[in-house]
């Protein structure tokens, strides 16, 4: 008869077994995005994804944009930090995706939507 174990237990040696521990620390990066720089940078700058060791910042400007670039090592290594590995090697700073609903925002009107407000 086996010892029953705990479920944290379990789902650890699954996750292992399955090489999927990387997998779930890339996805910490883009929950963890907004701890790692902020209030004042994510306002401007939202984790999108991560693409092989690649993760994507939607940015809200050019301005921001190139801030962040000086900043991408430090980033770099504070996330890494807090997952306790490097899942994530390269940060690409991209126009737009910065709201809280994608590149186009989302959540307003249509002309601010467009860029007409």
């Amino acid at each position: 008869m086996s010892k029953a174990q705990p479920i944290s237990e379990v789902l650890a040696a699954v996750v292992r077994d399955l090489g999927l521990g990387k997998k779930l620390s890339q996805q910490r990066a883009v929950l963890d995005w907004a701890d790692v720089v902020g209030e004042r940078v994510a306002a401007h700058a939202r984790a999108l994804r991560v693409d092989g060791d690649l993760l994507f910042v939607g940015v809200d400007s050019s301005v921001w944009a190139q801030e962040l670039s000086l900043m991408k090592q430090r980033i770099l290594r504070e996330l890494n930090g807090r997952l306790g590995e490097d899942a994530v090697k390269e940060v690409r700073f991209v126009l737009g995706g910065a709201g809280p609903y994608g590149a186009s925002g989302g959540g307003g009107t249509e002309a601010e939507d467009h860029g007409e407000v």
